[in-house]
């Protein structure tokens, strides 16, 4: 899954680390779909707290966290361009999580 986080200069990219570490969690070989989401979801964490820790300014984190609250796109219009990068790689996660279960499992997921 390209998420577009990697455009993001100041944020850690530990995408060996999340797969070992998603590795640790799930070895079976039928879990190679869970061990490659949970590698995306500690990478878009990752960038999310270093967005909090290094680069954004109070006022933009103000946004960020109210954009992620409300969960709707045009609570990040008026987001700097690095945080709606990461904004939508999370909602591009959601989004092939859920598609993933409604196709293999045949549930629908979001309310």
């Amino acid at each position: 899954m390209a998420t577009g986080l990697e455009k993001l200069s100041f944020a850690r990219e530990r995408l060996m680390e999340t797969f070992f570490s998603s590795v640790c969690m799930t070895y079976e070989p039928h879990l190679g779909d869970c061990r490659r989401l949970i590698s995306v979801l500690i990478q878009v964490l990752t960038v999310i707290d270093d967005i909090y820790d290094v680069h954004g300014t109070l006022e933009e984190l103000e946004l960020f966290t109210n954009a992620i609250e409300r969960w709707v796109r045009n609570a990040m219009d008026n987001l700097p361009n690095y945080m709606k990068i990461c904004f939508f790689a999370l909602n591009n996660f959601e989004n092939e999580i859920t598609s993933d279960i409604l196709h293999k499992k045949g549930v629908n997921i979001i309310q």
